[in-house]
């Protein structure tokens, strides 16, 4: 199967990660090299480490058996250890020895970076859409947010929620907004482990922007007159855990602030 190289890099941008690549097969015979290099990565201060496996020809339940034990080490320690790059056969192996309920697995380096920002720095990520003033557009709008929600470890209630809110925010930017084809609405998104925004810009229409900024002040205020439209807003309302709406300009900003539950 041929003999097992590790070599331990650490990146320059990222001061607080460790590369350790793989070279070989991960067989028994493996284990003392495993251990050997991993005690070194133990004494110093690159806790947060991950694997390149891209060159894994195979690997046997006693190296999978001593990975674990390096990645308790390293989440005792703070830090952990994931997985990038595995070819199928590996992975499968992997799956049937139980990895999957311990590891985090990426399909490559730049992956598993990327992750790195996300769970130890908390770094935010930032996504926009901009779509015609049309409701056919509202539902893969809502759709592709939610889905972002679930990719970025959001449970499911939080999803739907995240969901609706997008829903109606997008159809009010619709109904309130100017009918013109050529200026589009736009979608902010900022997502981080903790929390979401979502901002939702239009065109207001000057015959219902009079109408919208009351029925907001009903909502957003305390007085108790009912308008027999903005349950939208209500709903947006009900399901975040901030609502403010700015009319400044020609515009209308509904700003939305959704923390993580789940």
């Amino acid at each position: 199967m041929g003999s097992l190289k590790i070599e331990i890099k650490n990146n320059d941008l990222r001061p607080d990660v460790s590369i350790v690549h793989f070279d070989g097969a991960l067989d028994s015979a493996s284990v003392t090299t495993i251990n050997r290099n991993f005690n070194k990565l133990f004494e110093g201060k690159r806790l947060y480490t991950i694997a390149d496996m891209s060159k894994v020809t195979h690997i046997s339940s006693a190296a999978v058996g001593e990975l674990m034990g390096c990645r308790q080490v390293l989440t005792e320690k703070g830090g952990d250890l994931v997985i990038a790059g595995l070819n199928l056969d590996v992975k499968t192996k992997m799956n049937q020895l139980g990895a999957t309920k311990i590891f985090k697995f990426h399909n490559d380096l730049r992956t598993a970076m990327n992750a790195y920002s996300w769970q130890i720095e908390q770094k935010p990520e930032k996504v926009w859409i901009s779509f015609p003033p049309e409701l056919n557009f509202v539902p893969p709008v809502r759709q592709f947010v939610s889905r972002i929600t679930r990719q970025k470890g959001y449970g499911q209630r939080d999803s739907f929620r995240i969901e609706t809110i997008v829903d109606e925010a997008c159809n009010n930017a619709v109904e309130h907004g100017v009918p013109d084809k050529a200026r589009d609405i736009e979608l902010f998104l900022k997502i981080d482990r903790s929390k979401l925004e979502i901002e939702v810009v239009n065109l207001s229409d000057p015959e219902k922007i009079n109408s919208l900024k009351a029925i907001s002040k009903s909502i957003l205020g305390t007085e108790e007159k009912k308008f027999e439209r903005g349950r939208g807003l209500a709903l947006i309302k009900m399901l975040s855990n901030d609502l403010a709406i700015d009319f400044s300009g020609k515009g209308t900003t509904v700003h939305v602030t959704k923390l993580r539950e789940e």
